[in-house]
């Protein structure tokens, strides 16, 4: 009896760490824990959005955002302009468990707003996605795909992206990261490879990256990503 109480208690010890564990790791994924909500949002030269996420299951998440963006058209090169609101919901299709790992695949599925410069009034825009992820305390990779279809305009962004943190840390410590991302845009957008190199870090539910993306060598200024999970 008494040696099974001693089991029971150290089973529970690890399921408690593995849980702080996969919180941690858990910081880049669209869907957080249950009744959590999320802000995050990307902040670049051409494009910035933001976000609220509510996860009412574990699986499952809901959002509203916001996005605005320029870019030059490919036929015309004369720039445009849109901005969007829309709401989504992400889910959780699969994930896979390992010691200090995890593998995951989100799907995404959105309808919005947008208003632009080259078009009047408004139009309707459905935003599919797409994540496939694996992560480790250490390692890092991630595929993502986006894309938005308007009757006036459609792009796509392609990425993949990886990397490692310095060094292992606690769930109440500030961990820091090395990633490289290499995207690819379509559609509408002049189709563009875009490297950008991030310093990435994370304490608790607090998740910000700052880069440097380039394009042909050339820099195209400073991107921003966070999270925040409460």
């Amino acid at each position: 009896m008494k040696r099974y109480l001693i089991h029971s208690v150290l089973r529970n010890i690890y399921a408690g760490l593995m849980l702080i564990s996969i919180q941690t790791l858990a910081q880049a994924l669209p869907v957080g824990f249950k009744d959590s909500w999320m802000t995050m949002g990307e902040l670049g030269k051409d494009y910035s959005e933001a976000n609220l996420i509510y996860t009412f299951v574990p699986t499952t998440s809901v959002g509203a955002g916001v996005v605005g963006l320029k870019y030059k058209h490919g036929a015309t090169q004369h720039t445009r302009r849109i901005e969007m609101i829309d709401a989504h919901i992400n889910h959780r299709v699969a994930r896979w468990n390992f010691p200090e790992a995890q593998a995951n695949v989100y799907v995404q599925i959105g309808v919005g707003q947008a208003k632009g410069s080259f078009f009047s009034g408004s139009e309707a825009v459905l935003l599919p996605g797409v994540q496939l992820d694996y992560e480790t305390r250490r390692i890092y990779t991630a595929f993502k795909w986006h894309g938005s279809y308007a009757k006036a305009f459609d792009f796509t962004r392609t990425s993949i992206s990886g990397g490692f943190s310095f060094y292992k840390t606690e769930y109440d410590e500030w961990q820091p990261w090395a990633i490289v991302e290499v995207s690819r845009q379509g559609g509408d957008l002049k189709d563009a490879t875009e490297v950008t190199p991030y310093l990435r870090f994370i304490h608790k539910t607090l998740f910000i990256e700052a880069g440097a993306p380039f394009q042909k060598g050339q820099s195209q200024g400073i991107k921003v990503n966070f999270r925040y999970t409460f």
